[in-house]
């Protein structure tokens, strides 16, 4: 009998099989590189939402108040308890006490104002005492028509993130409580000068936004975060700064971070100071080699350099295709 030789297709056919995932996988990628969109640079405006944290935050319990369509996130508040009825003018408390939580971007404020007026019912005195994180701010008359209650503050009171403001209606000659008495709440404000008021607080916004032009004017004390994702390893955050009335004491702090899962946590890549006295108009460049990972402009500005304004503008995402 003849012996039949082995088929070679045999010898061959499990390293084939093994290689066939390889193989699809390397097609696909290729298919994938040559049917993908063409990555361009970005228009940093265009592809963020812009959150800033002033430095002397004011808060408004009015119904429906002025400024709510503006294009950037702020510092919020939370109603917690002893609060009654909304109203055009404010917010009622409902009780001696009413707490409210303010979420802060930066702390350190020296004095508290509150705009507001007793109720008018009754034509005795009423004390408005303040209370924030648990510490005594002090006493103030509240009048029957609206007027500003101001509260000193001890230094490190106010802190960033979470603060707990707790006000309670007192009567002047026990010290206790005021039963009966309830106040309307129109406006809350924390501010770094004790002599600051609601008029020169809002007396404008504290960004102005033009996207057709490409521009951001910060004209609050404070700090803007635009976050923004990095589309090719290799890419460069670019922009400029510019001082429109540069002073001495002028200066303002660019920080590029990377961000993590909470709004304020980031992990520093790289912080410069530009001082207006050295330069009124300075460049912003940083090469981003992670792809696709969470990143954060952070534009620190200062009380000086805002009474002038600091402009922002031409911030982008360049794409080098060549990387």
């Amino acid at each position: 009998m003849v012996a039949t030789p082995p088929r070679r297709v045999s010898r061959w056919l499990l390293p084939t099989v093994i290689a066939l995932p390889f193989v699809a996988a390397v097609v696909i990628d290729v298919v994938r590189a040559l049917t993908a969109a063409p990555v361009i640079d970005r228009d940093l405006l265009e592809v963020t939402s812009l959150r800033f944290d002033p430095a002397d935050p004011t808060f408004d319990l009015r119904l429906g108040p002025a400024g709510v369509d503006e294009q950037w996130t702020q510092p919020e508040f939370a109603l917690v308890s002893g609060w009654g009825q909304a109203a055009a003018d404010g917010r009622w408390t409902a009780s001696a006490a009413a707490v409210v939580r303010l979420e802060l971007g930066a702390g350190g404020q020296r004095v508290l104002l509150v705009d507001c007026r007793a109720d008018r019912r009754e034509r005795g005195p009423v004390l408005l005492a303040a209370a924030v994180n648990g510490i005594d701010c002090g006493r103030a008359a509240l009048g029957r028509r609206l007027g500003t209650c101001r509260f000193a503050l001890a230094e490190g009171v106010v802190r960033p993130g979470s603060n707990r403001l707790e006000l309670r209606l007192a009567d002047p000659r026990t010290g206790q409580g005021a039963r009966g008495r309830t106040a309307l709440i129109r406006r809350l404000a924390l501010a770094g000068e004790e002599q600051a008021t609601f008029d020169e607080l809002v007396a404008q916004p504290a960004l102005a936004i033009d996207r057709e032009q490409g521009t951001v004017l910060i004209r609050g004390a404070g700090r803007l975060v635009a976050p923004f994702s990095t589309p090719v390893s290799g890419s460069a955050l670019s922009g400029r700064v510019r001082f429109r009335a540069p002073t001495s004491d002028a200066w303002c702090r660019v920080t590029v971070a990377r961000r993590y899962a909470g709004p304020d946590r980031f992990d520093v890549v790289s912080v410069r100071t530009i001082h207006a006295a050295q330069s009124s108009t300075a460049r912003i460049r940083q090469e981003l080699r992670d792809r696709e990972e969470p990143g954060a402009l952070i534009v620190e500005v200062n009380r000086a350099a805002a009474e002038g304004g600091v402009v922002l503008q031409d911030l982008r995402i360049d794409v080098d295709p060549n990387r």
